[in-house]
């Protein structure tokens, strides 16, 4: 029986209990851990000291805006080192595939491994966020049909430009070798460009379906990106020709130009940045904003909001972000979000306080954690429309399923088990003599940050057998064997799997 069943079931059949609080271990307020929980990588220990550390909730989240000033952990800067195979450049990432000595899904799982590695380890959690975010908004997968020799490099990119101005992100990730091979604009020719790449810009990445565009918009959008190109399989130099570019008049919305020079980078760098700076794809990104960080249906009130910042700012990402966080929806939706299986992955290793060291094999936990959470790996999305945001997309029972085992896994440190220190089950008592629901509750306050209810203690009863008034000490078994049990029922809540 999953810990979420016990929940349904002795909240209809066991008595009730009432919560008796430890209050020696403190929480945040609410509005500290609803801002960790939604703009950071979850809630922890460590992330609440930073903050209070700051001054609070506000002036903690305008240091995470300057990442560059937040010193680093050095767990996270170790990180760093894990993987140097990410450090090859794409003439010696073909040629490993070809012999097979590390192939593209094998650069694409480290990828995904740093990644998660970095925001469970990170004292600069809202960049690994915003990194995460912008990476799902101009997607492209960590194995995808040749641009994976660039992807690690466009990684870079994004994270450089993920809490700066989005005119100079849409240009940066757009005209990089990585977007130029996977939305094929590469195989454009002159007389003759591919259309993939000018219209996931305008449906994908800027104004979106609604704006007005028609097909032959689409078609001038190819014309103005045509030319960057990459010399694939070869040398794998990327590089703007001119014999490439389609001449000839373009319009897009309220766009146009004469084209008639053939190089025509400098016209392409004006249309991203009018379609930057385009009304709609203000709303565009004011949207996906809201979506991912405040409710599935955010408000039209919202939306407009934040497009009119993004606009009047200039772009301006940080901007954009403070009027999120200080809006009226935004603090009233704690708890409205289901956490992704690699977001609740992340979160678990967070609170559970579990300390990662340097991969040496295929069962270490630097390398297993792309496996261990059930779900996608990262960055696997076949389209360039990126993983869905919503709740319905992570709420179905193999999901569920998965993320139970992947917690009662972590809660006893049974898996992964190489090149990593789990805590001690004994370690998690805060004194040599406290009852079971005090226990109980405390343990709440270290994994939710918060106290616990009454259905939890039903829950935590139901599934261990002891009684609230139960004197729990180091040698009890709620301490020591049962201790992943109970953990698992905290894990499992609905408390834990939403943010």
């Amino acid at each position: 029986m999953t810990a979420t069943s016990l929940i349904a079931r002795v909240a209809s059949r066991a008595p009730t209990y009432r919560v008796n609080p430890y209050r020696r271990t403190r929480v945040p307020s609410r509005a500290q851990l609803h801002l960790m929980n939604r703009m950071g990588c979850g809630w922890s220990r460590s992330t609440w000291k930073q903050m209070r550390r700051a001054g609070g909730a506000g002036k903690w989240f305008e240091q995470q805006l300057r990442p560059g000033k937040v010193p680093e952990s050095a767990l996270s800067k170790a990180v760093d080192d894990w993987f140097p195979q990410r450090r090859h450049g794409p003439v010696r990432r073909w040629e490993n595939q070809a012999s097979g000595r590390f192939e593209a899904h094998d650069y694409a799982r480290d990828l995904g491994n740093y990644t998660m590695l970095k925001r469970m380890y990170s004292n600069r959690p809202v960049l690994q966020t915003m990194t995460e975010f912008w990476s799902d908004h101009f997607h492209i997968p960590g194995n995808g049909d040749l641009s994976w020799v660039f992807r690690d490099d466009y990684d870079r990119t994004i994270r450089k430009h993920a809490l700066g101005r989005f005119d100079r992100l849409l240009e940066a990730v757009t005209l990089h070798p990585a977007m130029v091979i996977f939305l094929d604009n590469h195989l454009s020719v002159r007389d003759a460009p591919n259309e993939n790449h000018g219209r996931e810009l305008l449906e994908l990445h800027t104004v979106g379906r609604t704006s007005g565009y028609t097909e032959a918009m689409v078609k001038d959008s190819a014309k103005i990106l045509s030319g960057y190109t990459v010399d694939v399989r070869d040398t794998w130099r990327a590089y703007y020709d001119p014999d490439r570019h389609t001449l000839g008049a373009v319009k897009v919305l309220g766009f146009s130009r004469a084209n008639l020079a053939a190089d025509g980078r400098a016209m392409t760098k004006e249309y991203l940045r009018y379609l930057a700076h385009h009304p709609a794809t203000a709303r565009t990104i004011a949207y996906k904003l809201a979506v991912r960080f405040v409710s599935d249906t955010p408000s039209d009130r919202l939306v407009t909001d934040l497009a009119g910042v993004f606009r009047r700012s200039g772009t301006d990402i940080k901007a954009t972000l403070r009027a999120l966080v200080a809006h009226k929806e935004f603090k009233a939706s704690a708890r409205k979000k289901v956490r992704t299986p690699i977001d609740d992955l992340v979160h678990t290793v967070r609170v559970l306080g579990v300390k990662a060291r340097k991969p040496k094999g295929a069962r270490s936990f630097g390398i297993a954690i792309a496996y261990s959470h059930g779900g996608d790996t990262m960055y696997s999305w076949p389209r360039p429309d990126g993983a869905p945001l919503t709740n319905a997309a992570w709420s179905s029972p193999s999901r569920m399923l998965a993320s139970f085992k992947m917690h009662w896994n972590l809660a006893g440190g049974y898996y992964p088990k190489e090149a990593v220190s789990y805590r001690s089950s004994r370690s998690w008592l805060p004194r040599r003599r406290l009852r079971f629901d005090k226990y109980v509750d405390h343990l709440c306050r270290l994994v939710h940050g918060r106290g616990s209810t009454p259905l939890l203690l039903k829950a935590a009863v139901q599934a261990t057998g002891c009684r609230p008034g139960e004197v729990v000490t180091r040698d009890h078994p709620a301490a020591n064997w049962l201790f992943p049990r109970l953990m698992a029922v905290l894990l499992d809540s609905p408390t834990h799997l939403t943010r």
